[in-house]
């Protein structure tokens, strides 16, 4: 039997989107762009007073009809693309932040191009990482920062690379990497770039939002619509109508989305915070945040639109609060059905850790073994074993193991998973202690050292690097 976690059901779900729904008819989106409300009018939609829009159902359900119901994340090597939608297991993503925590010396820094470049190499490296996203916002980058965090992505990774962006203005020297990548323009829209960017809750849509949106409908990038409701803070701080309020904000931008590009693929990133009365702080690992991120995965099997979920610890440190903090966050999601995890590192996606990768990937390749469940069957109640190994008696003693049994040898790796490069100890203590006594994240540590000598990502054809030279003299551009 498979494994899957639910929290609501069939009936709990059709109240929620019927909510959301009047939400749009009655409550409307704040939209600061005179031309996109001119196109909403213009399809349907009731314009009020303080650039209010109101949605009708119709049109909701029309553009949910047009929207394609899988996306792909493209990178380098069109082998590693993620199809989001029909996979097994849901798809898990490094996320490169805008600082860097040293777990050997619990000391923070602004993130360099060397931190990004090892990040993203034992990303390219981990099986169980399937893509990476970036936002460094580097000073020296300045407004050309999401051009020069794609650059790097592609440089020292092969898989997937979605970017963040609040600056349109380095869209066009993106998108001609990426068409230079694809090999043109007609290969670019069958893997397109992938860009995100934020509405404001509650429902507004400003000008920097519908900037972003205009610009990925213009240059056909592949828009990723991120709806940040913190519970308490701009959004009702109960499920239900913290809930129903995102699935507006989500639709809202869906709406404007095909509308601008009909056709277009998109996603939705749905982060869950909640605005902590006691420390004023809005966290994005709560305990309630973890309930809503098993939600999520039925919200979008319900919308039948694909949305990422991220996982984002809270804790400061490589501690036991950061341990509790990343398993709770993302079982849930795992288990809830969410089809993309994006996994920021800590301090509420402050920073990264090279080490805490290697931590995740244990955690994963056990979610995924959850998710798999119980396979019951002749094979697996081991009867005939059962009766080989207690008819083996000596001096009226049963002395049969299972240990020299085939069927030990055939089950072992496929119902646990064991891995000879793990960095997690079973070793008995005194084999521990005769290995150093090293903690997990000095035996990380280790193993990180080790991938950064060992692995290095396929390099860039010549033929592209000269069109990076190109971009580079084009838009001033230093070298990276």
């Amino acid at each position: 039997m498979k494994t899957k976690l639910e929290v609501l059901n069939k009936q709990e779900l059709d109240v929620i989107y019927s909510t959301a729904l009047y939400i749009l008819s009655h409550v409307g989106s704040n939209i600061e762009d005179d031309e996109i409300i001119k196109l909403l009018k213009d399809t349907g939609c009731e314009v009020g007073p303080n650039k209010i829009v109101y949605y009708p159902e119709w049109l909701i359900e029309d553009c949910l009809k047009s929207s394609p119901k899988t996306i792909t994340l493209s990178g380098r090597d069109p082998a590693k693309d993620m199809v989001i939608g029909n996979q097994t297991y849901p798809y898990i993503l490094s996320h490169v932040l805008m600082g860097y925590f040293d777990g050997l010396t619990n000391t923070y820094r602004n993130i360099t191009k060397k931190d990004v470049q090892d990040f993203l190499t034992i990303s390219d490296y981990l099986n169980t990482i399937n893509g990476v996203w970036i936002l460094t916002m580097m000073p020296e980058f300045k407004q050309m920062y999401m051009y020069c965090d794609y650059e790097m992505g592609i440089r020292h990774t092969t898989k997937p690379v979605c970017l963040s962006n609040f600056e349109p203005v380095s869209v066009p020297p993106a998108y001609e990497l990426a068409a230079a990548m694809a090999g043109g323009e007609d290969e670019l829209r069958k893997r397109p770039l992938t860009v995100a960017f934020c509405e404001v809750s509650p429902l507004t849509w400003n000008k920097y939002a519908c900037a972003m949106l205009k610009a990925t409908a213009k240059w056909g990038i592949q828009p990723v619509v991120t709806v940040e409701t913190p519970m308490g803070d701009t959004g009702p701080i109960t499920f239900a109508g913290n809930i129903a309020q995102k699935i507006a904000e989500l639709l809202s931008g869906l709406v404007i989305v095909q509308l601008l590009k009909k056709g277009i693929p998109s996603f939705f990133v749905a982060p869950h915070e909640t605005f902590d009365m006691k420390t004023a702080q809005v966290n994005l690992a709560g305990r309630g945040d973890f309930i809503y991120g098993a939600a999520m995965g039925q919200v979008e099997e319900y919308l039948g639109i694909p949305i990422i979920t991220p996982v984002s610890p809270d804790s400061k440190l490589l501690d036991m609060q950061e341990c509790y903090e990343l398993a709770y966050s993302l079982l849930p999601q795992i288990l809830g059905g969410s089809k993309a995890v994006v996994v920021h590192s800590l301090d509420t996606t402050r920073a990264i850790n090279n080490e805490l990768l290697l931590l995740l990937d244990e955690m994963v390749i056990s979610a995924q073994r959850m998710l798999d469940g119980i396979d019951v069957n002749p094979d697996t109640l081991a009867v005939d074993v059962i009766k080989e190994v207690c008819n083996k008696i000596e001096n009226d003693r049963r002395t049969g193991h299972f240990l020299d049994q085939r069927h030990t040898l055939k089950w072992y790796e496929r119902e646990h998973r064991p891995r000879k490069d793990s960095v997690i100890d079973k070793h008995r203590r005194e084999r521990w202690m005769e290995l150093g006594s090293k903690s997990f994240i000095q035996r990380a540590n280790e193993r990180v050292q080790e991938i950064l000598r060992s692995h290095k990502p396929e390099p860039l054809p010549k033929e592209l690097e000269t069109k990076i030279a190109g971009i580079h003299k084009k838009y001033q551009i230093p070298t990276i």
